[in-house]
């Protein structure tokens, strides 16, 4: 009887526990003496005892006897039959299933909320805001995970051949293999597996979407998209613009002239620049060329007008013009032969001479330029800066193996006597200023110049085979830089370059001004060039 009400009561304490209820000794003691409960709680003994074998053991599991190890852990009431009484008993059994019963539409308790924490945390009484001390089970590891693929491909260029090995790296650190890709159109450029490269030259310009199939031992077919980009080529962003037809001053895009007798050979060529081209004005580059049979002087000039400089066009075509023509003047009456006469000689006297002549004659030339711009600035009720111009000299005269050359140097741009290979006199010094495209422009101030007379340079020397006198549109993008202008080597690639125009019998001034066309980034100002071979 007792071992009938010991379970009665541990029934009672497992339905308050479940329920939440009270279960403190005076409920349980009201609750067990209640007879209509005693009878139902009998009632539901007899019926689990009447279903459930006499022992439970089988081969498969052995009886769990219970000790004093065992009891001090939350053992669970199994009920079995022991003749005529029931009793508890810890086993890893189920519990019998009474009749009629079905399973709650919900997860059992300990699959659920706090059951999957440590017992600790799941029973502590949490209020809010507060953090359970125990810990929570780490996530588990996806496994066969795909690796991802980063893919780098250099930028091509439009109309220029392109070779580029393709970077794949894998997020996991194992190497992949490319294998094949494909373009979203044909561009020109192709897979080559040999070197795992794109190659070819791009036909068209823009982003593309390419698809690199790659291999790794964790992902042996994989392929991932990625987008190509070819530049355009540079020279197709340059526009072509006519300035208006009736503009003041007009002045054609492209100019040549050549001079071939006996003896000599000159030939100048000037083109508009791309920038010009893509603004839609003028060329303000201008040249002068001539040579006298008779006396053997042979003069050239070029100049550059200022780009700042509205009129600067028809400023530096009035320099070439007037100076040029003073001088071819001067140099082909009695003053010239005189000047030859010393030249031949050269004796001390006769250089001190000859240097007092081109000082002056210079000088005299710059003047009367300086007044013709002054001039027309007034009649055409302009500013005498809008003509704005450089000048670059060269007055010389061959004798012999020996040439002779007095030169002018107000700006930018170069003058040199080149020759033999491997040697070159570059005859002034150019006015740089202290950021790019500033330099000094012919008008009074420069005139007046007590340091006039330093711009003035002579010389006679054996070997030269060609003098050349060009505007920074050509020093700029083949010498870069002033000192680069003392760079033998760099005259030497010059020269070579332009040899197949000058030897053309026909048209060299033609071939010239073609070859001013050349690209280079970052320059594209006016060309003119002259050279004396």
């Amino acid at each position: 009887m007792q071992d009938v009400e010991n379970l009665h009561q541990k029934v009672l304490k497992l339905i308050l526990a479940e329920t939440g209820a009270s279960a403190d000794d005076a409920v349980l003691a009201r609750l067990h003496a209640d007879d209509e409960i005693g009878a139902l709680l009998n009632g539901l003994i007899e019926k689990v005892t009447a279903k459930v074998p006499a022992t439970v053991e089988t081969a498969e599991t052995p009886p769990v006897v219970a000790n004093d190890d065992t009891l001090a852990d939350e053992p669970k009431v199994v009920l079995t039959k022991d003749d005529d009484h029931p009793v508890a008993a810890t086993d890893s059994a189920e519990p019998p299933t009474p009749d009629g019963w079905q399973k709650a539409l919900f997860d059992p308790l300990d699959e659920q909320g706090d059951a999957a924490l440590p017992k600790e945390t799941a029973q502590e009484n949490l209020k809010p805001g507060q953090v359970p001390s125990g810990t929570t089970a780490p996530l588990s590891t996806p496994l066969n995970v795909q690796p991802q693929a980063r893919i780098n491909v250099a930028n091509a260029r439009s109309g220029v051949p392109f070779h580029s090995e393709i970077d794949i790296v894998l997020d996991d650190g194992t190497s992949a293999a490319v294998v094949a890709v494909e373009f979203s159109q044909d561009i020109g450029i192709t897979f080559d597996p040999a070197t795992s490269a794109l190659v070819g030259t791009a036909t068209e310009s823009g982003d593309f979407e390419i698809t690199v199939s790659w291999s790794c031992p964790a992902a042996p077919q994989s392929s991932t998209k990625i987008p190509f980009i070819v530049n355009p080529d540079p020279r197709s962003l340059w526009k072509i613009v006519e300035p208006p037809a009736d503009s003041r001053y007009f002045k054609p895009h492209v100019a040549h002239q050549q001079i071939q007798e006996p003896g000599v050979n000159i030939v100048a060529a000037s083109r508009r620049g791309r920038s010009h081209e893509h603004a839609g004005t003028f060329r303000d580059d201008d040249f002068y060329i001539a040579s006298n049979s008779e006396t053997g002087w042979n003069i050239m000039l070029v100049a550059d007008g200022a780009g700042s400089a509205k009129n600067s066009r028809e400023g530096s075509r009035i320099v070439t013009q007037t100076v040029g023509s003073y001088l071819t003047d001067q140099l082909n009456s009695d003053k010239g032969k005189e000047l030859k006469q010393c030249v031949i000689r050269w004796e001390t006297d006769d250089q001190r001479v000859v240097w007092e002549a081109f000082n002056r004659l210079f000088r005299q030339a710059s003047i009367m330029a300086v007044n013709t711009i002054s001039n027309e600035s007034i009649r055409a009720e302009e500013s005498v800066k809008s003509y704005s111009t450089t000048l670059l000299v060269t007055v010389s005269f061959r004798t012999g193996d020996e040439l002779f050359a007095a030169s002018f140097w107000l700006g930018d741009g170069a003058i040199a006597a080149y020759g033999p290979v491997g040697k070159v006199r570059v005859l002034g010094t150019p006015d740089s200023g202290e950021y790019a495209g500033q330099t000094r422009f012919l008008d009074a101030d420069a005139v007046n110049d007590a340091n006039f007379s330093k711009r003035i340079s002579i010389g006679k020397w054996t070997g030269v085979s060609h003098l050349v006198l060009m505007t920074d549109g050509v020093s700029d993008p083949r010498f870069e830089t002033d000192n680069g202008l003392l760079n033998s080597q760099k005259w030497d690639a010059l020269i070579a370059e332009l040899t197949p125009c000058l030897s053309d019998p026909s048209q060299p001034a033609e071939r010239l001004a073609e070859w001013l066309n050349f690209f280079s980034p970052g320059n594209h100002d006016d060309r003119t060039l002259i050279v004396a071979w």
